[in-house]
């Protein structure tokens, strides 16, 4: 029965002194990062005051009853033909820039058929639009 008590003591001593160091450890981290945490509002209003906008990721994906090779090649041409440069095929992930606008579409295989996702992205939230509904229906 002592072995008993006296183990009992001292697991009830050590789930006390843990409970103290988490307390102890909560309120050094809380004051921490009070003190020192960074200012996410701060650093958000100088970026969009440096680059004046808030960059768009406008994206459309859909099934197509072609091959992945026939897929890619297409997207080199609907690219080309909106007048995107430095066109880059790999394999089948096809990325163009126009404008400081990047456009992606990625095909993959699908058991005799693909499914092709786009991606358009910059700060002209208009144009970025538009770019992402012609890749999409000239798919």
């Amino acid at each position: 029965m002592k072995l008993f008590i006296y183990n009992s003591k001292k697991i009830i001593s050590a789930i006390i002194v843990g409970v103290i160091i988490a307390i102890i450890s909560t309120l050094i981290i809380d004051f921490i990062y009070e003190d020192t945490g960074p200012d996410e509002t701060v650093i958000f209003t100088n970026y969009t005051k440096e680059k004046q906008s808030v960059p768009q990721l406008w994206s459309h994906h859909r099934w197509l009853t072609i091959s992945v090779d026939e897929c890619s090649s297409n997207a080199v041409l609907i690219l080309g033909t909106l007048g995107f440069q430095s066109i880059v095929k790999n394999k089948h992930y096809v990325y163009g820039n126009l404008n400081g606008i990047r456009a992606t579409i990625k095909c993959v295989d699908m058991a005799k058929a693909s499914f092709v996702y786009t991606a358009v992205a910059g700060a002209d939230v208009k144009l970025v639009e538009k770019l992402r509904n012609e890749i999409a229906w000239k798919l």
